[in-house]
């Protein structure tokens, strides 16, 4: 298959949070090996957003500007014209601004489109004001410049051929996560857990999307039949708010800002994610990765993912009394919960890591370089 040394690959995200998107955390060690491998990498992306600095470190130049949702003709002008200078032989994009205006501003120039989205933004955001119709209304009139759709839920096949995509440019993409990287982290940072009694809980970004206030919830039942038990909560965000009071009346131990996620999640007896809205937290993967025991909420891009009783437990979303059955019986029965734990970690190993993802971006990028 042709190789990709010597050609240029144009990576656009329309992010611009605090934190670094899912398919940017995805396309960080794509981006260090196609330099690995001499592909001259450019990105572009807001001024000062996460994944400038991450890129960069990657090994990317970056083109730092925000895309103008409000004026997609100057903004698909000046794509344009930095798609002509550079001749990429791919351009990458996510997020809805830049997708449509990437595909709008890709027309008649020999470049091939790739476009990544996650179980959290597709279906597109519903109109709101003129630039969001204008950029669906765009995004839809280009949609035949689209060469490759990655999706990371298997549920987004689906929806996205119904919204007119074909399907034999649509490809799975599932998340994945640097293994020796999580090993390390949980092997290096001692953690301050409650001695002694067994620890079930969370670790990660406080967000209300991962149910939290759930876990809360669940604690005092689990402890009905585990009275000694301790609920966990690590980390930081805005949810932390819903979990306060649970941690003042000592339904949980609240610990805060953690050194290292994967430390506390490796010192944890039972991981828990019930969380409420369509996605694959990233601390799920790495509590798989260290082989822990997990109970998670059955949402579209967990569920698919792991199989149920086999390799963690899944219960209904929203319910605490199934939570809380889940983790009273992985408790009472440590030869299972290890027995799934393990088998989890082969899972993550086998499909989830990082470089498995690397390999089948490089494939793609392969495969359309080589029909350019």
């Amino acid at each position: 298959m042709k190789s990709l040394r010597g050609q240029t690959i144009v990576f656009v995200t329309s992010g611009a949070g605090r934190k670094l998107g899912r398919v940017e955390r995805r396309w960080l060690p794509v981006i260090e090996a196609l330099v690995s491998q001499g592909v001259t990498v450019l990105v572009i992306c807001a001024l000062h957003a996460p994944f400038e600095d991450a890129a960069r470190a990657a090994g990317a130049t970056i083109a730092p500007y925000r895309l103008d949702k409000l004026n997609l003709v100057r903004t698909r002008s000046r794509l344009r014209k930095y798609l002509a200078r550079y001749r990429p032989a791919i351009v990458h994009s996510t997020g809805h601004a830049a997708d449509a205006v990437v595909l709008w501003a890709a027309e008649e120039l020999p470049v091939k489109v790739v476009v990544s989205t996650s179980c959290t933004s597709l279906p597109a955001e519903k109109p709101r004001g003129i630039g969001s119709w204008a950029r669906r209304r765009v995004g839809r009139a280009s949609l035949s410049r689209l060469d490759a759709l990655l999706v990371d839920c298997r549920d987004l096949v689906d929806a996205a051929v119904n919204a007119g995509v074909p399907r034999d440019i649509v490809a799975l993409d599932p998340p994945s996560v640097r293994i020796r990287h999580v090993t390390e982290a949980a092997r290096q940072v001692s953690v301050a857990l409650p001695q002694g009694p067994p620890c079930f809980g969370y670790a990660g970004t406080l967000e209300r999307t991962k149910g939290l206030h759930l876990l809360a919830a669940a604690a005092p039942l689990v402890r009905e039949q585990h009275p000694e038990a301790r609920a966990v909560i690590a980390g930081q965000g805005h949810a932390g708010v819903l979990v306060a009071a649970a941690a003042r009346d000592g339904r949980i131990d609240l610990l805060g800002h953690v050194e290292s996620v994967p430390a506390v999640l490796g010192a944890l007896d039972v991981c828990v994610f019930p969380v409420t809205a369509p996605g694959t937290p990233t601390t799920l993967l790495e509590a798989a990765a260290l082989g822990r025991p997990i109970v998670a909420a059955a949402v579209t891009g967990v569920a698919e993912m792991f199989a149920d009783g086999r390799e963690i437990v899944l219960v209904p979303p929203h319910d605490v009394r199934a939570l809380a059955d889940a983790v009273i019986g992985l408790l009472g029965d440590p030869d299972r919960a290890r027995v799934l734990g393990e088998a989890a970690r082969h899972t993550v190993i086998d499909r989830y890591s990082a470089a498995a993802a690397v390999e089948r971006h490089l494939d793609l990028y392969r495969r359309l370089s080589a029909s350019t």
